[in-house]
Protein backbone atom coordinates (compact mmCIF):
# COMPACT_ATOMS: atom_id res chain seq x y z
CA UNK A 1 0.00 0.00 0.00
CA UNK A 2 1.43 3.64 -1.04
CA UNK A 3 3.11 4.61 2.19
CA UNK A 4 1.24 6.58 4.96
CA UNK A 5 3.00 9.24 6.66
CA UNK A 6 2.51 10.30 10.31
CA UNK A 7 -1.61 9.35 11.26
CA UNK A 8 -2.99 7.62 7.88
CA UNK A 9 -6.50 9.43 7.36
CA UNK A 10 -9.77 7.60 7.43
CA UNK A 11 -10.12 7.01 3.13
CA UNK A 12 -6.17 5.77 3.24
CA UNK A 13 -7.00 3.25 5.76
CA UNK A 14 -10.08 2.08 4.02
CA UNK A 15 -8.38 2.01 0.96
CA UNK A 16 -6.25 -0.18 2.72
CA UNK A 17 -8.36 -2.26 4.18
CA UNK A 18 -10.31 -3.12 0.61
CA UNK A 19 -6.91 -3.47 -0.70
CA UNK A 20 -6.24 -6.29 1.05
CA UNK A 21 -9.24 -7.70 0.34
CA UNK A 22 -8.87 -8.01 -3.32
CA UNK A 23 -5.80 -9.56 -2.71
CA UNK A 24 -7.31 -12.35 -0.72
CA UNK A 25 -10.10 -12.75 -2.81
CA UNK A 26 -7.66 -13.42 -5.47
CA UNK A 27 -5.71 -16.32 -4.07
CA UNK A 28 -2.72 -13.63 -4.06
CA UNK A 29 -2.28 -13.50 -0.04
CA UNK A 30 -4.12 -16.80 2.26
CA UNK A 31 -5.20 -14.71 4.84
CA UNK A 32 -4.85 -10.36 5.70
CA UNK A 33 -5.13 -8.53 8.90
CA UNK A 34 -6.18 -5.11 9.85
CA UNK A 35 -5.01 -3.95 13.12
CA UNK A 36 -7.45 -0.55 13.23
CA UNK A 37 -11.18 -0.16 13.28
CA UNK A 38 -13.37 0.17 9.77
CA UNK A 39 -16.44 0.92 8.87
CA UNK A 40 -18.83 -1.99 8.75
CA UNK A 41 -19.57 -1.36 5.24
CA UNK A 42 -16.00 -2.13 4.77
CA UNK A 43 -16.01 -5.34 6.34
CA UNK A 44 -19.81 -6.07 4.51
CA UNK A 45 -17.31 -5.55 1.50
CA UNK A 46 -14.96 -7.97 2.58
CA UNK A 47 -17.52 -10.26 2.83
CA UNK A 48 -18.88 -9.45 -0.54
CA UNK A 49 -16.13 -10.24 -2.12
CA UNK A 50 -16.28 -14.17 -0.96
CA UNK A 51 -14.45 -14.18 2.23
CA UNK A 52 -14.61 -15.01 5.30
CA UNK A 53 -14.17 -11.82 8.22
CA UNK A 54 -13.88 -12.95 11.66
CA UNK A 55 -12.24 -10.81 15.09
CA UNK A 56 -9.22 -12.09 16.68
CA UNK A 57 -8.40 -10.40 20.33
CA UNK A 58 -4.98 -10.07 21.43
CA UNK A 59 -3.97 -8.63 24.94
CA UNK A 60 -1.34 -6.10 25.19
CA UNK A 61 1.22 -5.91 27.49
CA UNK A 62 -0.46 -3.64 29.83
CA UNK A 63 -3.32 -5.59 29.84
CA UNK A 64 -5.51 -4.11 27.31
CA UNK A 65 -7.75 -5.79 24.92
CA UNK A 66 -6.73 -5.11 20.66
CA UNK A 67 -9.28 -6.44 18.29
CA UNK A 68 -7.37 -7.67 14.80
CA UNK A 69 -9.37 -8.34 11.90
CA UNK A 70 -8.54 -11.54 10.18
CA UNK A 71 -10.00 -12.03 6.51
CA UNK A 72 -9.79 -15.31 3.93
CA UNK A 73 -10.84 -17.42 1.62
CA UNK A 74 -10.46 -20.34 3.71
CA UNK A 75 -12.51 -20.92 6.54
CA UNK A 76 -10.45 -23.73 7.84
CA UNK A 77 -6.92 -21.61 7.05
CA UNK A 78 -8.97 -18.84 9.29
CA UNK A 79 -10.17 -21.26 12.45
CA UNK A 80 -6.46 -22.42 12.28
CA UNK A 81 -5.34 -18.65 13.10
CA UNK A 82 -8.11 -17.56 15.42
CA UNK A 83 -6.70 -21.46 17.30
CA UNK A 84 -3.04 -20.08 17.36
CA UNK A 85 -3.48 -16.00 18.26
CA UNK A 86 -6.65 -15.75 19.98
CA UNK A 87 -6.15 -14.33 23.45
CA UNK A 88 -2.47 -14.05 22.97
CA UNK A 89 0.01 -11.07 24.47
CA UNK A 90 1.13 -9.44 22.01
CA UNK A 91 4.64 -9.31 22.10
CA UNK A 92 7.83 -8.51 20.09
CA UNK A 93 7.61 -10.53 16.98
CA UNK A 94 10.63 -13.21 17.39
CA UNK A 95 11.75 -15.54 14.12
CA UNK A 96 9.02 -18.41 14.41
CA UNK A 97 6.35 -15.66 15.19
CA UNK A 98 7.50 -13.72 11.72
CA UNK A 99 7.40 -17.57 10.22
CA UNK A 100 4.23 -18.38 11.22
CA UNK A 101 2.85 -14.73 10.20
CA UNK A 102 4.43 -15.34 7.06
CA UNK A 103 3.17 -18.64 6.11
CA UNK A 104 -0.67 -17.48 6.77
CA UNK A 105 -0.11 -14.14 5.15
CA UNK A 106 1.82 -15.31 2.09
CA UNK A 107 5.16 -13.62 2.18
CA UNK A 108 8.18 -14.91 0.47
CA UNK A 109 10.18 -17.24 2.86
CA UNK A 110 13.40 -15.55 1.51
CA UNK A 111 12.25 -12.22 2.58
CA UNK A 112 11.04 -13.50 5.71
CA UNK A 113 14.26 -15.24 6.83
CA UNK A 114 16.08 -11.86 5.27
CA UNK A 115 13.93 -9.56 7.61
CA UNK A 116 14.75 -12.45 10.57
CA UNK A 117 18.55 -11.15 10.25
CA UNK A 118 18.39 -7.67 8.73
CA UNK A 119 15.27 -5.92 8.97
CA UNK A 120 16.58 -2.92 7.05
CA UNK A 121 18.22 -4.70 4.48
CA UNK A 122 18.42 -2.81 0.62
CA UNK A 123 16.33 -4.40 -2.15
CA UNK A 124 16.24 -3.20 -5.68
CA UNK A 125 12.72 -2.19 -5.75
CA UNK A 126 11.54 1.35 -6.59
CA UNK A 127 9.99 2.92 -3.66
CA UNK A 128 6.80 2.76 -5.44
CA UNK A 129 6.99 -1.15 -5.85
CA UNK A 130 8.66 -1.69 -2.24
CA UNK A 131 5.04 0.68 -1.09
CA UNK A 132 3.16 -1.51 -2.81
CA UNK A 133 3.92 -5.08 -0.53
CA UNK A 134 3.03 -5.42 2.88
CA UNK A 135 6.63 -7.19 3.27
CA UNK A 136 9.81 -5.79 2.89
CA UNK A 137 11.27 -7.69 -0.51
CA UNK A 138 14.74 -9.04 0.24
CA UNK A 139 17.83 -8.90 -1.95
CA UNK A 140 17.78 -10.50 -5.06
CA UNK A 141 14.48 -11.61 -4.43
CA UNK A 142 12.95 -13.88 -7.11
CA UNK A 143 9.02 -13.93 -6.45
CA UNK A 144 8.87 -10.24 -4.96
CA UNK A 145 9.15 -8.51 -8.54
CA UNK A 146 6.43 -11.37 -9.91
CA UNK A 147 4.05 -10.03 -7.61
CA UNK A 148 4.68 -6.46 -8.21
CA UNK A 149 1.94 -6.57 -11.36
CA UNK A 150 -0.67 -8.56 -9.10
CA UNK A 151 -0.58 -6.24 -6.61
CA UNK A 152 -0.45 -2.84 -8.91
CA UNK A 153 -3.65 -4.40 -10.61
CA UNK A 154 -5.44 -5.39 -6.86
CA UNK A 155 -4.71 -1.87 -5.88
CA UNK A 156 -6.46 -0.50 -9.16
CA UNK A 157 -9.34 -2.20 -8.37
CA UNK A 158 -9.24 -1.73 -4.78
CA UNK A 159 -9.37 2.07 -5.59
CA UNK A 160 -12.37 1.66 -7.79
CA UNK A 161 -14.20 -0.44 -5.90
CA UNK A 162 -14.03 2.34 -2.85
CA UNK A 163 -14.70 5.32 -5.05
CA UNK A 164 -18.08 3.15 -6.21
CA UNK A 165 -18.57 2.34 -2.32
CA UNK A 166 -18.34 6.62 -0.92
CA UNK A 167 -20.65 7.36 -4.01
CA UNK A 168 -23.15 4.91 -3.02
CA UNK A 169 -25.84 6.46 -0.56
CA UNK A 170 -25.56 5.15 2.67
CA UNK A 171 -29.51 3.23 3.27
CA UNK A 172 -30.75 2.49 6.71
CA UNK A 173 -31.52 -1.11 7.36
CA UNK A 174 -28.34 -2.25 4.89
CA UNK A 175 -26.71 -5.65 6.30
CA UNK A 176 -23.80 -4.71 8.93
CA UNK A 177 -20.62 -6.84 9.42
CA UNK A 178 -20.11 -7.71 13.09
CA UNK A 179 -18.88 -5.51 15.67
CA UNK A 180 -16.05 -6.90 17.59
CA UNK A 181 -18.21 -7.47 20.72
CA UNK A 182 -20.57 -9.12 18.93
CA UNK A 183 -17.47 -11.41 16.86
CA UNK A 184 -16.67 -13.16 20.29
CA UNK A 185 -19.84 -14.71 20.23
CA UNK A 186 -19.88 -15.54 16.43
CA UNK A 187 -16.44 -16.42 15.11
CA UNK A 188 -16.21 -16.78 11.72
CA UNK A 189 -19.00 -14.44 9.04
CA UNK A 190 -18.94 -15.61 5.92
CA UNK A 191 -20.86 -15.04 2.63
CA UNK A 192 -22.17 -18.70 2.75
CA UNK A 193 -19.55 -19.23 -0.69
CA UNK A 194 -17.61 -22.26 -0.72
CA UNK A 195 -14.10 -22.03 0.56
CA UNK A 196 -11.48 -21.97 -1.48
CA UNK A 197 -8.00 -23.22 -1.44
CA UNK A 198 -5.58 -20.85 -0.43
CA UNK A 199 -2.59 -19.20 -2.57
CA UNK A 200 0.35 -18.84 -0.50
CA UNK A 201 3.96 -17.89 -0.69
CA UNK A 202 5.48 -18.33 2.72
CA UNK A 203 6.78 -15.78 5.50
CA UNK A 204 6.52 -11.90 6.37
CA UNK A 205 8.36 -9.24 6.83
CA UNK A 206 7.26 -5.70 8.17
CA UNK A 207 7.63 -2.41 6.42
CA UNK A 208 6.19 1.33 7.39
CA UNK A 209 3.26 0.71 5.58
CA UNK A 210 2.32 -2.61 7.08
CA UNK A 211 2.75 -2.14 10.90
CA UNK A 212 -1.26 -1.77 11.03
CA UNK A 213 -2.18 -4.34 8.20
CA UNK A 214 -0.77 -7.60 6.82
Amino acid sequence: MPEMHGKPDITALEEEAIYLGVLTARGIKPLSRLEYEVAPEILDLLQDLGLAVTSVTRVAQNGARVIHWVFGRDSELLERYVSEFDGTILLERDAPTIRTEARYFGFPTCCAETYIRDPHAANSLTPEEQALLFHRACPGCVETPRLIPLYRSALEEARRLHRKLRERPVQAGTRRAPAASEAANSRIRSTGRSSSPSLTSADPTTTPSAMRAT
